[in-house]
């Protein structure tokens, strides 16, 4: 684990290539040996990671040795913090959202804040004293609440122009990073509206920054940042090294931020081994969509054509993950080309002719997405019912069954007329079957120390051990069972545990780590009754 991110390297002439995935033969991430990998820069001395540059990829990381699953690859302060585009009225220190009947203003430019004790007051990775002594000349007009909450779309890249005075170090690091001009400028619609949004913004408030350089810092933030925080917050951040990790659809590390932290640093982990050589990589999309969902989004806001493993592969990775249900055989319906989304669709069981056309599979998608979209986040039965309704249209394991899977995995024991220790019989069984389904794609997609697979592992545990305690309390299980019974819930817990640990302690998942393992110190009770069960 190496202890400093920066080490100032120029941009090189390639590296405005997309780090998109490349798959060697085997189906590995080992790019070391690759001939598009070259002029290894070496990190520092005990960094596990070196940042690698090729012609198709640009800069990217790889292992600099093996690394075992869960150590630290990159550990980064954030170079600048700021709100999301999109976002409500939130705090500019801590990003929280705000009751807009009664706002605090900062003392010093009236601009809004949670309080007068925000711990984001006179911190750079909040609100500055400097971006406060900037903005005490654009103070906000509160009687125009809809033109206020826009004006927040020019802070972040405000925030990251101030630093070319207040921390030239940290601009220059931000400077170094691909803004992907050309190809947004292509687009038709980014520029515009950047310069709608924010240059025109920055203009009215009489700051004297140069068009393309505003235009560039916007660029940078759409390509490069994180989505950071928890617990309601809305910011996006700029981190060193961390912003060159290459994507893949199935990723090998998972990150966090310390929002409570000073500069508010970013952890990125091994999600699993790596050798020396392999691809260290993220993923940009979210990796419960399908491959056309996943491809749209990243071709949209990062600007290239993923082509991973994952989504090349009509499968899936044996996910089936993007599979309808034939009308005709109830076999499966795929795509014949998934890097092509206007290519046809064709039923792939029982020697079935059926076929789909690209654009009557959008069509689908898109209904069954606003449907899905529809349900009320706590709405059990209506999860359930997307899922009944729809049980011969899409495949078990489709994404949008996989979404409702998951938000049932976790409303099944926590919500009114659902409360775990309420539950009879059949809706405990159903809880550990939708689990178990999870956990068998959540191992395939989001491997290893993943929060996904963290969360439902200790989502899994709980029905198996109201169910457990009530068998054994009516005498209906064995010792024997009963111990076999035990050591299932503890490996779970277990596991969890550890991948949650390494979650903020403060969040939903290190809150979740911390009751697993309370509940592995009640299980231990039970070695009175039955003996050691591990």
């Amino acid at each position: 684990m190496f202890r400093r991110l920066f080490c100032q390297k120029k941009r090189g002439k390639a590296d405005g290539k997309n780090k998109e995935n490349i798959i060697d033969a085997d189906g590995q991430h080992n790019v070391a040996d690759s001939e598009e990998g070259q002029s290894a820069t070496p990190a520092e001395k005990d960094c596990c990671y070196e940042v690698k540059h090729s012609v198709v990829m640009g800069r990217y990381v790889v292992a600099a040795r093996d690394i075992r699953a869960g150590e630290v690859i990159i550990e980064a302060p954030a170079l600048a913090v700021g709100p999301c585009t999109g976002c409500g009225l939130i705090c500019l220190g801590c990003y929280r959202e705000l009751d807009e009947s009664s706002l605090f203003k900062c003392r010093g430019c009236k601009w809004p804040m949670c309080s007068g004790s925000c711990p984001g007051q006179g911190q750079y990775t909040g609100h500055s004293k400097y971006e406060c002594d900037t903005l005490k000349t654009a103070p906000p007009d509160y009687s125009d609440l809809v033109d206020l909450k826009d004006s927040y779309q020019a802070l972040m890249p405000l925030r990251c122009l101030l630093l070319k005075e207040a921390d030239p170090e940290k601009w220059s690091v931000i400077c170094a990073m691909e803004p992907h001009n050309e190809l947004r400028r292509a687009r038709g619609d980014i520029f515009p509206m950047n310069d709608r949004h924010v240059v025109r913004r920055i203009k009215k408030w009489n700051l004297k920054f140069d068009e393309e350089e505003i235009h560039n810092v916007c660029g940078i933030l759409e390509v490069n940042a994180f989505e950071v925080g928890g617990s309601g917050a809305n910011a996006r951040a700029l981190y060193g090294d961390a912003h060159l990790l290459a994507h893949a659809c199935t990723p090998s590390t998972t990150h966090t931020d310390a929002e409570r932290a000073a500069r508010r640093p970013l952890t990125v982990r091994a999600a699993v081994p790596h050798r020396a050589g392999d691809l260290v990589s993220l993923c940009y999309a979210y990796t419960l969509q399908g491959t056309l969902k996943r491809r749209e989004h990243i071709k949209q806001t990062k600007f290239f054509d993923c082509s991973c493993k994952r989504c090349s592969d009509p499968t899936e990775l044996g996910t089936y993950a993007s599979a309808f249900r034939c009308p005709k055989c109830t076999g499966r319906v795929l795509s014949t080309a998934p890097l092509d989304p206007d290519a046809q669709w064709n039923c792939i069981d029982n020697g079935c002719t059926y076929t789909m056309p690209a654009a009557a599979v959008q069509m689908l998608l898109k209904r069954l997405t606003d449907e899905f979209e529809q349900i009320d986040a706590n709405d059990v039965p209506g999860f359930e019912n997307f899922l009944h309704k729809y049980r011969n249209v899409l495949h078990t394991t489709h994404y949008l069954c996989l979404s409702a899977k998951h938000s049932l995995s976790q409303l099944y024991g926590k919500v009114a007329d659902y409360m775990i220790h309420q539950m009879p019989e059949n809706e405990l069984k159903r809880k550990i079957e939708i689990c178990r389904d999870l956990m068998k794609v959540f191992d395939v997609i989001e491997p290893g120390y993943s929060r996904l697979r963290g969360v439902t592992l200790y989502e899994l545990h709980a029905p198996l051990m109201i169910l457990t305690t009530r068998d054994f309390e009516r005498k209906a299980i064995s010792k024997e069972n009963l111990r076999n019974r035990l050591k299932e819930i503890v490996g779970y817990l277990t596991e969890s545990a550890l991948i949650l640990g390494f979650e903020p302690a403060q969040s939903s998942e290190g809150l979740m780590a911390s009751a697993a393992r309370d509940a592995l110190k009640k299980i231990r009770t039970w070695e009175q009754i039955i003996g050691k069960i591990s």
